[in-house]
């Protein structure tokens, strides 16, 4: 069963990355404006013919646009063996797909992760994050 919620995050995601509008998706895939709003707030579901069209648009995978990437079970094991998950944590996937599509602010927590403590510390108190260790 295809999970809508990552299917119209992706395709909202996919368009801003490309400075589109709704009106310029829509332009492109030859519907209107009211289609591509109901795909991005879950009201309706494109058809796979629309789900081609997308992952070529958007030079994606169709498992990507729907959300399998999640799915994968090597992927998932391997991650959950590495960080000692007992089960498939959802926000966890979640934060790691977001770094996947978000290669600069990968790259800035990167970059902290390899800050010396001092450096981190500070940093930290000025994000309001306060990590317990």
């Amino acid at each position: 069963m295809m999970n809508t919620s990552f299917l119209a995050r992706n395709i909202k995601y996919l368009r801003n990355q490309k400075n589109w509008s709704q009106q310029d998706l829509a332009d492109r895939l030859n519907r209107v404006h009211a289609t591509i709003s109901k795909w991005e707030t879950e009201k309706e579901v494109p058809p796979l013919e629309t789900l081609i069209e997308l992952s070529k648009l958007f030079k994606v995978s169709i498992d990507y646009l729907v959300g399998n990437h999640y799915e994968q079970d090597h992927y998932v094991k391997e991650f959950n063996r590495l960080y000692q998950i007992n089960q498939s944590d959802e926000e966890l996937m979640q934060i790691v797909d977001y770094l996947k599509q978000h290669q600069k602010f990968k790259e800035i927590l990167h970059k902290h992760t390899k800050q010396n403590i001092t450096d981190r510390k500070v940093m930290e108190e000025m994000m309001g994050i306060y990590v317990n260790k």
